[in-house]
């Protein structure tokens, strides 16, 4: 909504000295627009889902190999000296691999520890051991990464996950949820949400990848998307039930738009505390943002029949109705103003 405002803003500076009625083209596309939601990629949606199953390991992590039997063949025959077995411990490389006792170098990435205990086993025996020995493996240190998550969570932030948690659902379990509930101060408390989650993932000179994924049920995402690192996820808050008037109006504002309801343009002026009559304005435009998330709008005329006219329009949400402020209506405001004030200074001579 912040980035629409500005772009009305920006509006207003352009349109101020010259505004004119919009055309029955400008209209027709105007209706069609609104209320915007990003659109939905059903095709990244699930090839972005993330596959569940045991853990894998990857690069960075540290792992445990708890192999007795192994030890004690490496173990010299004429040793009395009791010596305490340790499991061995090793990193997982950047190339992933890890090294282990008499074997040297083993493949060890996206293998489930159950996998690594079979390799670590068959390297073992029958070649060095007459037995076959009892090799439990464990992740003793997860490599982590680094993710951004905004927007309507509990605790927005930069997040370490491990590997296990490297997906959308554990991001947002990281950062306390997506919000469910806000503070409505007399009337209690309003139910809140997500619309959307937009996962933005990096690439090299800026040509990331960019994911968006529904929300069903205000904070419950449509799938666990799969993460890899230094993803920002942006989770869009709930906010399309609400429309802003701006301008000249008294009581300039963002209002609720429950669903169900239906507003009109002449209910939305209502909700602004009415026109400045001081100022006298002839024109209305009405913002919106089409399925293309593109910002169109509508003028208004409010002189003759024009109001008439327009106070029927209806009104979306997410909408913003901005009552202009043209070279006119500062003329206007500035013989009114001193109208007012000339008013006031006989009735001062007067009574003196």
């Amino acid at each position: 909504m912040s980035f629409l405002k500005i772009k009305v803003a920006l509006a207003f500076v352009v349109l101020a000295g010259c505004m004119s009625v919009s055309t029955p083209e400008e209209l027709a596309r105007f209706e069609q627009a609104g209320p915007y939601t990003p659109q939905v990629d059903m095709d990244a949606v699930f090839s972005a889902k993330r596959t569940p199953g045991p853990y894998r390991v990857g690069p960075g992590d540290i792992l445990e190999f708890d192999m007795p039997e192994v030890y004690k063949a490496l173990l010299p025959g004429n040793t009395t000296r009791p010596i305490e077995i340790k499991p061995h411990i090793c990193r997982v490389t950047t190339t992933g691999m890890i090294t282990l006792p008499m074997i040297g170098e083993i493949e060890a990435d996206q293998k489930t520890l159950g996998e690594l205990e079979s390799v670590a086993v068959k390297a073992y025996y029958p070649k060095y051991l007459v037995h076959r020995p009892s090799i439990v493996a464990m992740v003793k240190e997860y490599s982590t990464v680094k993710v951004t998550v905004t927007g309507a969570v509990k605790q927005p932030g930069i997040y370490d996950l491990t590997r296990e948690e490297m997906s959308l659902v554990g991001a947002l379990m990281k950062a306390g949820g997506i919000l469910s509930m806000r503070a409505g101060g007399v009337r209690g408390s309003i139910p809140e949400g997500a619309s959307t989650v937009i996962i933005h993932k990096p690439g090299k000179k800026g040509e990331g990848e960019t994911i968006v994924l529904p929300v069903r049920g205000l904070n419950i995402v449509f799938v666990d998307a799969a993460l890899e690192g230094g993803e920002t996820i942006e989770v869009l808050r709930l906010n399309t039930e609400v429309f802003t008037v701006l301008g000249l109006v008294r009581n300039p504002g963002t209002y609720e738009y429950p669903p169900g309801n239906r507003y009109s343009l002449l209910h939305a002026i209502g909700f602004g505390g009415g026109l400045d009559i001081d100022s006298a304005p002839s024109y209305i435009q009405v913002f919106r943002q089409d399925a293309g998330g593109e910002i169109v709008s509508a003028t208004f005329d409010l002189s003759g029949d024009g109001f008439q006219n327009a106070a029927s329009v209806a009104i979306k949400q997410g909408d913003i109705v901005a009552v202009v402020d043209t070279a006119r209506t500062q003329f206007s405001r500035i013989i009114n103003n001193a109208i007012k004030r000339g008013v006031y200074v006989g009735y001062q001579l007067n009574n003196n």
